[in-house]
């Protein structure tokens, strides 16, 4: 594949991936998504597949179930409403298909004590005590390279942020005031670890043009609660369990829609694990 069509095919592929993720609760279709691809549908199928792994059809219901099983935790929505916002034809539906994929129904799934007991293992370090700062953002354009690994996985890790680093230094970029930001799309206690979605991503206030494997990507502004952990990042799934499904319900806080994001204080090649500080942004209202 010549490099100039490879980095076209990625830019056509981060598109679609991006308006998946933001559509999650709509009707999506392949010839919407070859269309925005620009990529006819016959050879569409084949692209996607080998950019992302998996096939367009498994990939949307794969997570179009993970958004359920979210909405099952984390919400007060019925099982009817659910399976409507995520485009089954009725409860029946979304049952047959969620237990085929998770090996148990949504009831039982919404039970936490039942489902993460079993699933999640406690961690053998100290959760920070959950006293968040609240924070008011303006929006932020990110420029990102995505990876589809276990969250945390050095070497595919260590790949991506050297990538993105060393074109955003080539483009110029780079400024003192730049934040190195997170994005995990995915809850490792639900999606399979090897298939969990992370963006890698730099903050930039100048226009950028999406570029082969590099794509844009905006946080929208407005009220955040704001948790710290310092410490490895292998404690921020604990932290993750810890806010959603300890201090939300404690606090009645109410979350808005937006994307929950993690910001990187200091840089793990210049010191110990023990010393990383990473602040978690949750979007409330």
């Amino acid at each position: 594949m010549k490099e100039l069509t490879k980095n076209e095919y990625h830019k056509s592929v981060n598109r679609v991936v991006d308006y998946i993720n933001q559509h999650l609760d709509e009707p999506v279709d392949l010839k919407t998504l070859a269309g925005i691809a620009n990529i006819s549908e016959f050879h569409f199928h084949r692209i996607f597949k080998a950019f992302v792994g998996e096939s367009i059809g498994s990939y949307i219901s794969r997570l179009k179930l993970e958004y359920a099983a979210g909405k099952l935790q984390l919400s007060g929505n019925t099982l009817s409403e659910i399976a409507e916002k995520t485009g089954y034809r009725s409860e029946f539906s979304l049952s047959k298909a969620f237990r085929k994929h998770f090996g148990i129904n949504p009831s039982a799934f919404r039970n936490t004590e039942t489902y993460f007991s079993s699933h999640f293992q406690q961690p053998n370090y100290d959760i920070p005590e959950l006293n968040p700062e609240y924070m008011e953002l303006q929006d932020r354009d990110l420029l990102y390279i995505r990876i589809i690994s276990k969250y945390g996985s050095s070497s595919d890790y260590d790949k991506a942020w050297s990538k993105l680093l060393k074109y955003a230094s080539l483009k110029n970029l780079l400024k003192a005031d730049s934040e190195f930001i997170g994005l995990s799309f995915d809850d490792p206690n639900i999606t399979a670890s090897e298939k969990c979605r992370f963006y890698a991503c730099i903050s930039v206030d100048t226009p950028v043009d999406p570029e082969g494997e590099f794509g844009l990507q905006r946080i929208d502004g407005g009220k955040y609660a704001v948790f710290t952990l310092k410490g490895p990042y292998s404690g921020l799934n604990a932290l993750y369990q810890a806010v959603y499904f300890h201090w939300l319900p404690r606090t009645n806080a109410e979350l808005r829609h937006g994307m929950p994001f993690e910001k990187y204080l200091n840089n793990p090649d210049e010191v110990e694990p023990s010393d990383l500080i990473t602040e978690v942004y949750l979007p409330v209202q």
